[in-house]
């Protein structure tokens, strides 16, 4: 949640390019103010913890890159004692995916990065939208590409933690991370995870949907979309070539009311009408307007984060 004491995170809310791209500076937000995990908890909970990893999993304030300790000191001291990062994680312009893994004998965090908003390979990434096969359906092939180059890591660090514990594993991300997670939830296929992500693009067709929804019915799988938050509504679900799955919605209204499964959301029209003409013809993340209209400044990973965070 924002931090009181700062002067200066009220301004973390504004709609401003700063916000949508980047989380706060160091001292606005404390991360992880949610108690510790039990069993049975109300789902809000479960998605205000998921809202801050997927927001850390940015690793850094502002435009200030953490360091190791700095995100082992996090989590640490919001009770997992055991963190690992994944992918390039402090360096600049990476071209892999990139998150952590988080745990302890309660629960687990796989969470993965969004968009950096200075890092052209991710934005080469998010733009490959062809479709390639993946669980029995097409899903996007950058989103695809990425997981691929840090799967060994994801693996390894999941094989190690199951070695010695049944624990749920919360799989989780914001934007492109949220993308990386849906896939990584598919992938892994274990009985015993469950998927919260934020802001997610479509990730691939009705078929691999399909896939997601069959494990929604023994699994917590929740979607959260924070109001006319743009990313939620590309690639375009032209012919079916993109869909989302028909898990539970946790959508944050124009109120910052929390709703569940609404009877009806912002379609895709509504979000595109709110943005400047001409945006979408080129690239999102280029010639940003200060400041932004309703549809850019909902997919601020630290609206995520606060509103769903009050909310519990």
């Amino acid at each position: 949640m924002l931090n009181p004491a700062s002067p200066t995170s009220a301004s973390c809310l504004d709609p401003t390019p700063e916000n949508l791209c980047y989380p706060p500076r160091r001292g606005d937000y404390i991360y992880f103010e949610t108690p510790p995990f039990q069993p049975g908890e109300p789902p809000t909970v479960s998605l205000s913890r998921a809202a801050d990893a997927s927001m850390l999993a940015y690793a850094r304030f502002v435009q200030q890159r953490m360091v190791l300790a700095d995100l082992q000191g996090i989590l640490g001291a919001a009770g997992y004692p055991g963190a690992q990062p994944i992918g390039d994680c402090f360096v600049d312009g990476a071209n892999t995916g990139r998150g952590y893994f988080a745990y302890n004998d309660s629960h687990a965090l796989l969470a993965f990065r969004g968009t950096e908003a200075d890092n052209n390979n991710d934005k080469a990434a998010d733009a490959e939208i062809d479709r390639t096969p993946e669980a029995g359906g097409l899903v996007h092939s950058g989103f695809k590409r990425y997981l691929d180059s840090i799967w060994g890591q994801v693996t390894q660090c999941v094989a190690g933690y199951r070695a010695n514990h049944n624990a749920n594993i919360c799989i989780t991300g914001h934007s492109l991370g949220a993308a990386l997670a849906t896939l990584a939830f598919t992938r892994l296929n274990d009985p015993a995870s469950s998927l919260i992500t934020f802001g997610c693009p479509r990730v691939g067709n009705p078929a691999y949907c399909n896939v997601i929804d069959a494990a929604a019915r023994t699994r917590a799988c929740y979607r959260v979309i924070d109001n006319l938050d743009i990313v939620t509504h590309v690639p375009p679900d032209f012919l079916n070539c993109y869909a989302h799955p028909s898990i539970a919605i946790y959508w944050l209204d124009p109120n910052h009311t929390l709703r569940v499964n609404p009877l009806k959301l912002p379609s895709d029209e509504d979000a595109i009408a709110m943005l400047p003409d001409g945006f979408l013809t080129t690239h999102w993340m280029d010639g940003l307007p200060n400041p932004l209209p309703e549809p850019l400044a909902d997919h601020s990973p630290v609206r995520y984060a606060q509103y769903v965070g009050k909310a519990q």
